[in-house]
């Protein structure tokens, strides 16, 4: 086993010499919170689409929480990535933050599940990078909550989104 001191790369950053500018949304960028609550209702089938929020390519995801009321057989949500509607609506990834979380048991209390699917290693990619693309296409996107398994009761969902935006 060896000591270490090592080194975030905005940390590294700013020792180097001469500095590097660090990326704002990484140190010191605007938090904005987005929040959203649609209603399931008891007869939606499987397949069905939720779109929460909109979210610009360019933002960084910090968190999710969700809050719900109990889905009875509500056992598989995806949430992740759509086009909006007027850019066609399909699906960009459906999972890229959640896969296959259940709503079964509600939740009044809120839990994380922004990194359900999303390596922690991630904290500090962009929407764009989060859907999987190799550069920014500076489009809006939906947050979505794909229904894989809706289950036989309708209820209230909600999420409590934390974006981080460019600038100071």
């Amino acid at each position: 086993m060896a000591v270490v001191n090592t080194k975030s790369a905005s940390v590294a950053n700013a020792d180097a010499s001469p500095q590097v500018l660090n990326d704002l949304q990484i140190a010191g960028g605007k938090v904005k919170c987005l929040r959203a609550t649609v209603e399931q209702g008891a007869s939606d089938n499987d397949g069905s689409v939720y779109r929460m929020a909109r979210v610009h390519s360019s933002w960084l995801v910090k968190g999710v929480r969700k809050f719900h009321d109990a889905v009875t057989g509500g056992t598989s949500y995806d949430l992740g990535l759509y086009r909006t509607a007027v850019d066609g609506g399909a699906v960009v990834d459906a999972d890229a933050y959640a896969s296959a979380v259940s709503l079964a048991s509600a939740d009044t209390a809120g839990v994380q599940i922004g990194f359900e699917a999303r390596d922690v290693a991630n904290v500090e990619k962009k929407v764009w990078q989060d859907a999987g693309l190799s550069s920014d296409p500076n489009l809006w996107y939906d947050l979505a909550l794909t229904g894989n398994t809706v289950g036989s009761t309708g209820g209230t969902i909600s999420l409590d989104i934390e974006v981080v935006m460019p600038g100071n």
